[in-house]
């Protein structure tokens, strides 16, 4: 009853868009993105003029973006930068924070291998995505570590358990909800996200010349009403994800403790506090410092309450 309730006022607050063309929004299957699949399921993306555009992977949202067939997505925030830089006709902003990364990504590896330096030499398995790639690159800084010291092996996720039981890989870099299954085949969790903190974070970002300065609100205003409606109503709304998303209890619990949902009083915090501002500038410092930034972009620009002035 209380999720009826709570659909119906749902209704209510997103308003109906009948005469307009839905806003595409592009994400891949992640918890970190529930919101937006909790409310496709729930019909609430209809209602709010939203056309959800699910792709197996953040490279095809990025291919999406850069091709014209979205309006807005779900992504990190280093991925924003790249696809800001190549894809200069794109005008993004970022929308809301969707949620901070605090342990819902990691490194897993096997014995003998008990440290970062550990490493050198070893064969590390990691999904050929920016997201992946970036972790790679960071996770070597901390080891003092360079590309050329170690073996990238590409896997897709869903392959990262068989190429660890197999002996494939020496070390995997994945999602916390894969680690209990790479842990009964004896991987140790050596270093995860809270080691990177607000360098993880997946926002919400829209393309301003197709996404109305209404629009945006509205697909705040979705994010955060699914939000509280899946928060409020874990009995019910977690058996929805678990099969919308492919996830077992277990897996959901564990992807849940290690990030930090983006609700209404987060995106306040890291709005006033500058945090957001904060982590947009130095994501674009390392990556520029790195070249794979060729036009870095002020990063007040991404931001709607920094554009054309200081924040």
């Amino acid at each position: 009853m209380r999720l009826t309730l709570l659909l119906l006022l749902g209704l209510i607050l997103l308003g109906c868009q009948p005469n307009t063309e839905p806003t595409r929004v592009g994400s891949n299957r992640w918890l970190g993105y529930g919101p937006i699949y909790l409310a496709d399921d729930l019909r609430w993306t209809e209602s709010a003029g939203v056309r959800l555009v699910e792709y197996p992977t953040t490279t095809g949202v990025l291919r999406g973006f850069r091709n014209g067939m979205l309006d807005a997505a779900l992504l990190t925030l280093d991925e924003v930068l790249l696809l800001q830089d190549r894809a200069p006709e794109l005008d993004l902003e970022i929308v809301l924070v969707a949620n901070v990364s605090a342990g819902a990504d990691a490194l897993f590896a096997r014995a003998p291998i008990a440290s970062l330096d550990a490493l050198k030499g070893q064969r590390i398995g990691v999904e050929n995505t920016a997201l992946g790639a970036f972790f790679l690159e960071r996770l070597l800084d901390q080891a003092q570590l360079s590309i050329d010291d170690v073996t990238v092996v590409s896997l897709p996720v869903h392959e990262h358990v068989e190429a660890f039981r197999e002996g494939k890989v020496d070390a995997v870099i994945s999602f916390a909800s894969e680690g209990p299954a790479l842990e009964r085949h004896g991987a140790r969790r050596l270093f995860d996200s809270r080691q990177l903190p607000g360098e993880i974070v997946d926002v919400l970002v829209v393309d301003r010349r197709h996404v109305s300065t209404e629009r945006r609100l509205q697909l705040k205003a979705l994010w955060l009403t699914s939000l509280r409606t899946w928060q409020e109503n874990r009995a019910e709304t977690d058996p929805r994800l678990q099969a919308r998303l492919g996830l077992s209890a277990e897996a959901m619990q564990v992807t849940l403790a290690g990030v930090v949902m983006g609700d209404a009083a987060l995106n306040r915090q890291w709005l006033d506090s500058g945090q957001l501002l904060r982590s947009v500038q130095h994501l674009s410092d390392y990556l520029s410092e790195r070249g794979l930034l060729a036009n870095p972009r002020p990063a007040q620009q991404l931001l709607a309450e920094c554009r054309g002035r200081k924040c």
